[in-house]
């Protein structure tokens, strides 16, 4: 009788407190799952650190390396190490997989410029110094755009053990003083919660005076602080399958070349905190206003004239200055943005899709969706999913 191979026994060091570890988490197992490993996940501390058990004997280690130290103790295993963080620690070789950094902040910033917000500012965790490589990304992108950074650090009087209070009134000082309508980015969700709560602190509105958006997406904790809150959609279960199998590769003496893999994000999720045009043309709000709410009923450049009275020449040289691009051409994105969202977040099939976003047919939908995002609807929808879960999925709807 043949002797079964040994499972291989890999350690996961990825704290699964927040969407992003537990993504990063999914990812590994379904590689592991496929591959027979042992996996062998370790609970993180209360302060959020997560260590391997003394003694530990196995093949290979996933983890996100934040500091030299937890590089060191991990070096001393001497079995490959694939690390899923997004910091570039000097002296810490291992290979990475990961988000990428710029792309992500830059998908962010250019969607608040959208918005035609004039200013975009960065709040993160200034006491964490392992997330600096952030507000970097942040400088680099505010410099390309043309924007003055603007970056939150804590006050000289607050301290360094201060708590939830303090440090809200602190972010409530800093955000008081910046100019309004103002887009601002944060590291992640919980920290976008914290600027909301200094907002009300402060008594500054979201998003009418601060459009407020999160460099990652959590699906229940973004859509449970007030406002909901907006977010870039990273690919984590796909940096977890994608650092299992580069760690698989190495455990075989393959792979070693690969130093680096950055992923890009795959768009924005767009909840109430970032639901703003700011323009200093009132028609043009009002403008914005009526597609956003009419776009699916299968509304008209004629409708959007009789609900805003102006000469539409007037109206649409206006529109044209503060957007780049014609009323029609407005009606047309926000309806394939809603189209995008439906294909997104729900098992709808692509004729009912259409109804709901006001086409005739499908098949006036299809090539329309095709000359925005290079797919038809329903290979779209597949393609995400690929993406995104790395799951065997059905078919989808048609």
């Amino acid at each position: 009788m043949a002797k079964l191979p040994r499972k291989l026994r890999v350690a996961l060091l990825v704290a699964g407190w927040n969407q992003y570890g537990r993504g990063i988490i999914e990812g590994v197992w379904q590689h592991a799952e496929n591959n027979h490993w042992m996996l062998e996940m370790q609970p993180s501390a209360a302060d959020g650190s997560t260590q391997i058990p003394e003694g530990w004997k196995g093949d290979g280690i996933i983890a996100t390396v934040h500091s030299r130290e937890l590089a060191s103790r991990l070096a001393e295993y001497c079995v490959p190490v694939v690390n899923v963080s997004g910091a570039r620690l000097r002296g810490v070789e291992f290979p990475r997989v990961t988000s990428d950094a710029h792309a992500v902040v830059e998908i962010a910033v250019r969607h608040l410029l959208e918005k035609q917000l004039p200013r975009v500012a960065f709040c993160g965790e200034p006491h964490k110094p392992f997330l600096d490589f952030w507000t970097q990304a942040y400088v680099k992108v505010a410099a390309k755009h043309g924007l003055t950074p603007l970056i939150y650090a804590p006050s000289k009087h607050l301290s360094a053990g201060a708590g939830l209070e303090a440090q809200s009134k602190d972010r409530a000082t800093w955000l008081s003083g910046l100019p309004k309508p103002i887009g601002i980015i944060g590291w992640d969700t919980i920290t976008c919660r914290h600027v909301a709560n200094s907002c009300e602190l402060a008594g500054i509105e979201i998003p009418e005076q601060v459009a407020l958006i999160s460099l990652s997406t959590e699906d229940l904790l973004g859509r449970t602080v007030h406002p909901p809150i907006s977010g870039v959609d990273i690919p984590v279960q796909r940096i977890g399958y994608e650092a299992a199998n580069l760690l698989g590769n190495l455990m075989r003496g393959k792979g070693r070349k690969t130093k680096e893999l950055l992923l890009k994000p795959l768009g924005i999720t767009t909840r109430q905190s970032t639901d703003i045009f700011a323009c200093d043309d009132p028609k043009v709000r009002q403008v914005m206003r009526f597609i956003k709410d009419n776009a699916v009923r299968g509304i008209q450049v004629d409708d959007v004239m009789r609900a805003v009275p102006i000469a539409r020449r007037t109206l649409e040289r206006r529109f044209k200055t503060m957007l780049g691009h014609s009323l029609a051409e407005e009606i047309r994105r926000t309806k394939i943005a809603k189209v995008r969202q439906l294909l997104t977040d729900t098992d709808m099939a692509v004729p009912e899709i259409a109804d709901a976003c006001g086409f005739a047919y499908a098949e006036h939908m299809i090539p329309l969706f095709a000359k925005y995002h290079q797919d038809t609807p329903a290979a779209f929808r597949r393609n995400l999913r690929a993406r995104t879960s790395l799951r065997s999925a059905k078919p989808a709807p048609a």
